[in-house]
């Protein structure tokens, strides 16, 4: 087993278990976007039951968006030859969220959109944990859009309740950098599907990885101290809120 399939089962099982994101006897709902992301999550999950003492159940969730693009055909195909179950849920979210009514943040309302949809899913499949193929990039990234455009320090975290703890959303790519994720569907040959959204290119979410990019190919270490450092916060050394 090459470097790159070890590296990536060690960190998904070391963010399962410092986080405690999966226990035996759990329902999961994966949602299965067609990106490298939620590919490898949902193929890792499945493939670290051949290798632990738990249980856990695993049904991949795929929200189409409406946009025609034969994606979602794409999606249920590999599912589908792969034996995965699975649920695939047909919606207008991409194309209300792009109306002529909503130009102005068409990723905010499609977000939230697709969140709805995915927990009346979740519970219609009675799957209280649902999760998500958030990799480190993505935390990092979003720390520093709240920062920049929410003017508060805040990211996802990797085990997050709603609803008063009846469900949970889990992230457990979390330790895993993009370039790994990458790497790692290249070598299992995993197909990932190009995002059909319209916005895909154009959001403030890009504008933040090309500064990062910069960073991080000056630098390998600053993503992983971005990383620990919002973990570790200095509240002595940070202003009182205006």
């Amino acid at each position: 087993m090459a470097y790159v399939d070890r590296e990536v089962r060690r960190l998904m099982g070391k963010a399962i278990t410092h986080y405690r994101l999966i226990e035996d006897g759990d329902r999961i709902a994966v949602a299965v976007s067609g990106g490298k992301d939620s590919v490898l999550l949902l193929w890792l999950l499945r493939e670290r039951l051949e290798r632990i003492p738990i249980r856990y159940e695993l049904t991949a969730v795929h929200v189409d968006p409406g946009f025609d693009t034969g994606s979602s055909e794409k999606i249920e195909e590999f599912l589908k030859k792969e034996g995965f179950r699975y649920a695939i849920v047909r919606t207008d979210h991409g194309l209300l969220a792009h109306s002529p009514e909503n130009r102005e943040n068409p990723c905010f309302l499609c977000a939230r959109l697709r969140r709805a949809t995915l927990f009346q899913k979740a519970r219609e499949l009675q799957c209280p944990q649902i999760a998500f193929g958030h990799n480190q990039d993505d935390f990092i990234e979003t720390f520093f859009i709240n920062i920049c455009y929410g003017a508060q320090v805040a990211t996802i975290v990797p085990r997050q309740p709603f609803f008063g703890g009846e469900m949970h959303i889990i992230r457990p790519l979390a330790l895993i950098p993009a370039r790994l994720a990458q790497k790692a569907c290249q070598r299992l040959g995993l197909p990932t599907i190009t995002n059909p959204c319209p916005s895909a290119k154009k959001n403030k979410r890009e504008a933040v990885r090309v500064l990062l990019d910069n960073l991080f190919r000056d630098n390998p270490k600053v993503r992983g101290n971005i990383f620990h450092a919002m973990s570790h916060i200095n509240l002595e050394y940070l202003p009182p809120p205006l």
